[in-house]
């Protein structure tokens, strides 16, 4: 199994220069986006101009099924998404040299001027019915993300065909569900982390400290059979959530070497859906999310787990759509 982070993003379609006039995509002057996307996006992807997207290329991966050449592009109709895994290919301007990966570094062959070295993203893209947004699941990979790329071609396709409209794409933030999640979920857990530099902190564990070590202290506090985390508790939690006060109060806490320099996780699950909140991390706009899913042949995201954890993720929000 490999780390990698999905991107969420959320999108609205508006026409030129009335930002706030968002439209509802299953309907744009009688068009509806999701059979456009459906029915076009993967030859607009194969076929657009590199010269449009700074050089880089993009085309729908391709793969072999029962000897017939067939692209990794998926749809549904009753769940109204697209997916599939998008091919971009960066040529940097430059020749390079590729080796072999020994001592030697035996040169295998050159990369000239003018040719790509493509990799490949998974994308989710949903139409849900009724609404004037949609969402977009990107794949990032360490430092490799699809998003500028596949930005500019998401926003071109829906600008070519449907009635010149502009598109803008935001973060995913779920504050409103992590709310939900903390004001009326069930807490599974609730995690207390401190990093510890100080002598006096690690003599005071350890019995002794060794000069420039480092230490972590964690406690977790978990409700046995038929127990709870009190109300009391999730209203501190709450509180420290919107208006950043610390979740300590007295010394007893402080005794032990916790602070309000302490992290606070939260484990809590509403509607059969588990999640882990970091209180630090919280309101920090970053739609990134953690899975593991297994690689193909080639040492990328195999399709079918990654697409099925994006569905999965998109669940776990809560949002009625699937």
């Amino acid at each position: 199994m490999e780390h990698r982070k999905l991107e969420v993003y959320t999108f609205i379609a508006h026409p030129n220069r009335k930002p706030n006039e968002n439209l509802i995509l299953e309907d744009v002057y009688g068009n509806d986006l999701y059979d456009k996307l459906k029915n076009k996006f993967a030859n607009f992807v194969d076929t657009f101009p590199p010269q449009q997207i700074d050089g880089k290329t993009s085309k729908i991966e391709k793969k072999e099924v029962n000897g017939q050449i067939k692209s990794i592009f998926k749809f549904n109709d009753s769940l109204r998404y697209i997916s599939g895994k998008i091919m971009i290919g960066d040529d940097d301007g430059k020749e390079q040299d590729v080796v072999q990966n020994n001592k030697d570094k035996t040169v295998l062959y050159t990369k000239k001027k003018g040719q790509s070295v493509e990799r490949p993203y998974y994308f989710m893209v949903i139409i849900p019915l009724g609404l004037k947004h949609g969402y977009i699941i990107l794949e990032r990979e360490g430092k490799h993300s699809a998003k500028s790329v596949f930005e500019r071609l998401f926003k071109k396709f829906i600008h070519e065909n449907l009635s010149e409209l502009n598109t803008k794409l935001t973060n995913f933030v779920e504050s409103e569900i992590i709310k939900e999640y903390l004001e009326n979920g069930q807490y599974n857990s609730i995690i207390l982390s401190q990093k510890i530099v100080s002598s006096d902190k690690a003599e005071q564990y350890l019995g002794t400290y060794i000069d420039g070590s480092k230490y972590k202290v964690e406690m977790r506090i978990v409700p046995l059979e038929n127990s709870t985390i009190p109300i009391g508790t999730k209203k501190k939690i709450l509180k420290n959530l919107e208006k950043n006060e610390g979740f300590f109060e007295g010394n007893d806490f402080k005794k032990i070497g916790f602070d309000d320099n302490t992290n606070v996780k939260v484990i809590a699950t509403k509607d059969g859906n588990t999640r882990t909140i970091d209180l630090d991390d919280t309101f920090k706009i970053r739609p990134y999310y953690n899975i593991e899913v297994s690689n193909n042949t080639k040492g990328f995201s195999e399709f079918k787990e990654i697409n099925k954890e994006a569905k999965k993720l998109i669940r776990s929000f809560g949002l009625n759509i699937f």
